[in-house]
């Protein structure tokens, strides 16, 4: 589950743009369309020429309006390669920096990350555009294409792509009236982002931008208009505002044993269950999830223990899209039984509706989700032969075990790392500890190698995650290798989402506990290391359902949520919808979904018999198990 988080506002302030430089002649290798380059000039002129040309540095204090809540950044920009800004709006408080080499950004409870693959390129790309590196001499290593002239029903536009030499291209929209940047188009993964700006004022006799607005294309809640407060222009700026910050975030501890804490988890339904104490309340049922960017709590638990929300944000799972808003807990407990755990202060959640999304695939309510912004601070060790979650000290944490180390990046929030199917197919792969499958390959991944065509038998199902339901394709590929580790026939899900995370165009996939269930799983953020101990289901090959029949619990009535086409259920006459009361003579409410899976997907081929109501009426149905896959 992967809740989007607060987009850098940051991206939608007036650009800090380069000197004198810019009066040289172009250099020789200067990489620009001369299209491109007459579009440039003219706004240089229009923006204040000399007075423009001659600013080193760019201090601003904005106003935020975001989310349904006020607040405020301030961004510090020095050319040609620093910049840095915090945001603070509701309980949230985030700040990012570049100092020309090291990228930067805290999560929500003020931990210092250092950015690393694709997000440290894109913290290169970003401080190119708002340094203006594409008007210099050489575009400073960057190129500026040309692509043409549009129209809308506000003006008529030249529209240039910027590109720099790490990161992500933007489009920029210049009115041809007044020459100004009104517009600017840029895409972070499989999200895109609309910036207009306007309120064009003179500062120290240069133009600046007094207002813009950002939208995230299909999630109008999460549009971001930033006012300016007040501008410092050629401000003396301290190297330490850009470098890497010592804090590491809020106060946590352990409660046994310093730098230590053993926790007992169930493992149901293919998920890491622990328990967790929302502000010394009892108690509850928490999933602990390495692909959610921040920690969740169930709106209805929320409103059950009065737990004061404010905003709305839209975030995006694998269903697509769902709203959420924002809280803040005084303590956070992950315990056992017997009183050995961790505890953090001052926690920043999201709060949304969990429930509605996952309680009918569990079969029972989660009172929330353990995400990125508690699993990173710890080295997080999941055992799950003995369903035990340790959580490590990283500054003392020396690795003992008999496992292989695999070089990890972060996407954002999530660990990332490579993998290979078929000893052809290699991406990066984020690494899912909320998730239950073998292996989820994304949409696009899918579509660029022709998986589906080249695929052979599959079977459609249904899934679900927040924001909803989806639909996959699953098939058997040859083989799936991930650092020495390999095995063969992996059960392997092809993505035919047309938006929500599944259609990812930076990732190959997401693997899930049922490929990390074979291992004792070590993850390292601080170090970007995922340790892997083969463990006793690493042999095993991916059981697939035998029965092809998808239940789902309902306050307290079983459903046939899904049959899938071709399978025994189909053929025995099974619906979606038909309520479901007993299986082989044991009601069905006395049964986890665990235990009706190692009877209709994973046990002995043979017949089973289900009762069900239909239309009201009474009625068994004989289901002979068959291997679909």
């Amino acid at each position: 589950m992967t809740p989007t988080p607060l987009r850098s506002a940051s991206r939608a302030l007036p650009f800090a743009l380069l000197a004198l430089l810019l009066l040289a002649a172009p250099a020789a290798r200067a990489d620009v369309a001369p299209q491109a380059k007459a579009v440039l000039d003219r706004y240089v002129q229009a923006m204040g020429g000399r007075a423009f040309l001659a600013e080193r540095t760019l201090h601003t204090i904005s106003t935020l309006q975001a989310f349904g809540m006020k607040g405020v950044s301030e961004s510090w920009t020095v050319r040609p390669d620093r910049s840095a800004a915090r945001f603070e709006i509701g309980p949230l408080k985030l700040r990012t920096g570049y100092d020309g080499g090291v990228g930067w950004r805290t999560d929500p409870n003020g931990k210092v990350l250092k950015l690393d693959g694709k997000d440290l390129d894109d913290a290169k790309g970003s401080v190119w555009y708002d340094a203006g590196a594409f008007l210099l001499p050489d575009q400073g290593g960057g190129r500026v294409d040309w692509v043409g002239e549009e129209s809308d029903s506000a003006g008529r536009y030249a529209v240039l792509d910027l590109v720099p030499p790490a990161g992500r291209s933007r489009r920029a929209y210049f009115d041809t009236g007044t020459d100004l940047l009104v517009k600017e188009i840029a895409k972070r993964d499989q999200q895109t982002m609309v910036t207009r700006l306007g309120d064009y004022r003179s500062v120290a006799g240069r133009l600046i931008s007094y207002r813009s607005t950002t939208e995230i294309v299909g999630q109008p809640l999460n549009t971001i208009v930033v006012t300016l407060d007040s501008v410092w222009v050629n401000q003396e700026l301290a190297p330490a505002l850009f470098a890497l910050p010592a804090e590491q975030g809020g106060a946590l501890k352990y409660l046994k044993t310093p730098g230590v804490a053993r926790v007992p988890f169930e493992y149901r339904e293919r998920h890491v269950w622990v328990k967790a104490a929302v502000n010394g309340g009892p108690p509850a049922d928490f999933i602990f999830d390495t692909g959610a960017s921040i920690t969740v709590i169930d709106s209805a638990y929320a409103a059950r223990i009065a737990l004061p929300t404010e905003g709305r944000q839209q975030g995006q799972g694998a269903g697509a899209v769902g709203s959420a808003s924002f809280a803040a807990l005084q303590s956070l407990r992950v315990a056992g039984e017997d009183g050995d755990g961790i505890e953090m202060q001052d926690v920043k959640v999201a709060v949304l509706n969990v429930n509605g999304f996952l309680a009918p695939y569990f079969w029972r309510d989660c009172a929330g989700i353990v995400g990125f912004d508690v699993v990173n601070r710890f080295v997080d060790e999941i055992d799950y032969d003995a369903r035990l979650l340790t959580f490590h000290d990283p500054k003392a944490f020396q690795y003992a075990g008999k496992g292989t180390a695999i070089p990890m990046t972060l996407a954002g929030h999530t660990p990332v790392v490579k993998m290979k199917l078929d000893d052809t197919y290699e991406g990066d792969f984020r690494v899912d500890v909320g998730s239950g499958s073998t292996v989820d390959l994304h949409a696009p991944f899918v579509k660029q190698y022709g998986l589906a065509e080249k695929a052979g038998k599959s079977v459609e199902v249904m899934g679900g995650g927040f924001g909803g339901t989806f639909t996959n394709r699953m098939v058997r590929m040859k083989k799936l290798e991930i650092g020495p580790y390999s095995w063969r026939e992996p059960l392997v899900s092809l993505s035919q989402a047309t938006a929500g995370a599944f259609t990812s165009e930076d990732y190959a996939g997401n693997i899930g506990n049922r490929l990390l269930e074979r291992f004792k799983v070590t993850l390292d953020y601080d170090r970007r290391q995922l340790w892997l101990e083969p463990g006793r289901l690493y042999p095993r090959r991916d059981p697939f359902t035998r029965a092809g029949l998808q239940l789902g619990k309902f306050a307290d009535t079983v459903k046939v949520m899904a049959v899938l086409e071709g399978s025994p259920a189909e053929q025995a006459g099974l619906k979606a919808g038909d309520v479901v009361t007993a299986l082989d003579g044991k009601p069905i409410l006395t049964l986890t979904p665990d235990r009706v899976a190692a009877v209709l997907d994973e046990g002995p081929l043979g017949t089973h018999t289900l009762a069900i109501l239909r239309d009201g009426k009474a009625r068994k149905i004989s289901v002979r198990l068959k291997e679909m896959l």
